[in-house]
């Protein structure tokens, strides 16, 4: 699955960005980053913002946006 990262949000996590973006490729994702993804009352407010395959997506902590990848390439 292709997972596209707005850079401001992932920068936010600090040296935690680079084990995230590790365990993305470990369950065989493609992430890429994005200067900005155009959502950014969600950033503001500190969300993650990511799209996976084009769909939108954010959450409050790196698990959270994990697990709902995960659920979206089991369907």
């Amino acid at each position: 699955m292709r997972i596209t990262l707005c850079k401001k949000s992932l920068d936010r996590l600090g040296a935690a960005g680079g084990p995230f973006l590790d365990d993305l490729r470990e369950r065989e994702h493609q992430p890429t980053l994005s200067d900005c993804l155009n959502r950014c009352q969600g950033c503001d407010l500190g969300l993650l913002i990511a799209t996976a395959d084009g769909m939108p997506l954010s959450a409050k902590t790196t698990e959270k946006l994990l697990a709902t990848i995960d659920e979206l390439a089991e369907d």
